[in-house]
């Protein structure tokens, strides 16, 4: 796990590490700089000429500490500094001052040359006002020499990307390569920030978790390391009963396949048993693709009956995927949230239905504190959330922890870079796993049915969220190794569950 970090919590932990700690600013900007030089030698850059883009603030003292070793090193190096050097930070003042002592000079201007590699170092993580005026030039000049074949290596952060949200703050620097400190921030993991962050290396420079006091940083994220210690433990006496019994609500006329996506992960990722109630015309075919499931099927309605009996039987229920918005639907979600009584999730139709009905609303949000997740992806949300696209775009976290708060749940908002919250639960997971690959359909009946698996293994309901995200994410790397980006199909990530769960 890693944390992931605002702005404001960077900051408070950068200042800890100085004022009560001791490590002064300097110090820890000298290391900066040491890690950044170590990266462009370590990735095997060998840059002739170099350009330093550099601010007043503390982001621009890092790149002109950097420039200073790649020059001591051999570089060419052209030292510029965008804006009134006058209002420099005290350190930057310093590092102006040593690279004046060695005999460096710092221009004022653009010098519009070819350049192998351009340090942004123009603004750090503080940044939360639209780029405007010299700044906005000089970040066109480094995208520029970007497009003329130099290398661009961010410091931190690429600038004019918002730390906090990865929002483009007007306009911003496109980086090959970015170096940050201490820890990850949100803008590197969250669109479009993360398209502009290029390759993100973290660096420790002495910033460490004993600065963070009482309340640690809000965000996480997994790694591929952290798989093993995070999936469900197998008990070597076990049998199907033991992993869990999942009852998917799925399926409608002309919509068999979701039912088949779903119920397959949910056996993939290594639920004991699953039941599918689904109508009569899916029978034959959900049969045929997925023998080792079991089924309910009705023909003009659902039988209530039949419907409790599965309830009764189910350790973990997983409703929506291809299920419809007709009035069989209805009554199946309405029976579901009224007498189900165990973990479940709520995809695709399941969510559309609760936006379209009141009653359906009321219900989910009367289901149980702690048992329920959504699954939604963006048009889902906007419409369960009654807001606009253009909202989601600005206040996508805002909105997400509405829904949790309304219902009492977990929400993982589905998107490329997916977050799960849960009511009540301050910590936020951001995914780092998967690509566009994915995005194609049946994948999000996928995504239902590996966390409805977990569930079935008694995975806490936040925890299975987070886990699934990451794990279905993984699988469609690891599909996409296979089959390219162009060709990957939600069946295919089915497919290489197993892989992923099994190597962790």
């Amino acid at each position: 796990m890693k944390y992931v970090l605002k702005a404001h919590e960077m900051k408070a932990y950068d200042r800890d590490t100085s004022e009560r700690i001791g490590i002064p600013s300097m110090v820890l900007m000298e290391r900066a700089a040491l890690a950044a030089a170590e990266v462009i030698t370590r990735k095997g850059y060998v840059p002739g000429k170099v350009l330093i883009a550099a601010g007043c603030g503390n982001n621009g003292g890092d790149g002109l500490a950097i420039g200073r070793l790649l020059a001591l090193q051999g570089a060419e190096v052209t030292f510029w500094v965008a804006g009134d050097q006058a209002k420099m930070s005290a350190e930057t003042k310093a590092q102006a001052a040593i690279l004046k002592n060695l005999g460096f000079s710092i221009q004022s201007n653009f010098e519009r040359k070819e350049y192998d590699m351009v340090i942004d170092a123009l603004f750090g993580i503080g940044l939360s006002r639209n780029v405007e005026g010299v700044y906005y030039d000089a970040i066109e000049s480094i995208n520029a020499c970007r497009r003329k074949g130099a290398v661009i290596l961010s410091v931190d952060i690429p600038s004019g990307v918002c730390a906090d949200t990865g929002r483009i703050l007007g306009n911003a620097v496109r980086a090959d390569l970015t170096v940050t400190f201490a820890f990850i921030k949100r803008g590197h993991l969250l669109y479009p920030g993360r398209e502009y962050t290029g390759e993100r290396i973290v660096k420790d420079i002495g910033i460490h978790k004993q600065s963070f006091g009482k309340e640690p940083p809000g965000a996480f994220c997994y790694e591929r390391s952290d798989v093993s210690k995070l999936l469900p433990q197998r008990r070597p006496d076990g049998n199907k009963g033991t992993f869990g019994k999942v009852l998917l609500v799925a399926g409608s006329r002309d919509m068999a396949g979701a039912c088949i996506l779903c119920g397959s992960s949910i056996l993939k990722t290594g639920a004991g048993m699953v039941k599918i109630i689904t109508p009569s015309c899916n029978r034959e075919i959900v049969q045929n693709a997925v023998p080792e499931a079991m089924l309910y099927t009705f023909d003009e309605a659902p039988d209530e009956e039949m419907v409790q009996k599965s309830l009764d039987w189910a350790d973990v229920i997983v409703a929506g995927p291809g299920m419809g918005t007709d009035q069989n639907a209805y009554l199946l979600l309405k029976d579901i949230l009224e007498e189900g009584r165990e973990p479940i999730v709520l995809d695709a139709d399941a969510l559309n239905l609760l936006a379209a009905h009141e009653k359906l609303r009321m219900l989910a949000a009367e289901y149980g504190a702690g048992k329920m997740v959504l699954t939604p992806h963006p048009g889902e949300l906007v419409r369960l959330a009654a807001a606009s696209m253009e909202e989601y775009q600005k206040r996508r976290e805002e909105l997400v922890y509405m829904l949790a708060k309304e219902f009492g749940c977990v929400v993982a908002a589905k998107d490329a870079a997916t977050m799960v919250a849960q009511a009540g639960r301050r910590e936020l997971y951001i995914n780092t796993s998967g690509n566009d690959a994915m995005a194609g359909a049946g994948s999000g009946d996928v995504l239902a049915g590996v966390i409805g698996g977990l569930l079935a293994q008694k995975k806490e309901v936040f925890d299975a969220a987070c886990l699934g995200v990451y794990l279905h994410g993984l699988a469609g790397e690891e599909a996409s190794f296979k089959e390219g980006r162009y060709g990957t199909t939600a069946s295919d990530i089915i497919q290489k569950l197993p892989l992923v769960m099994r190597e962790g």
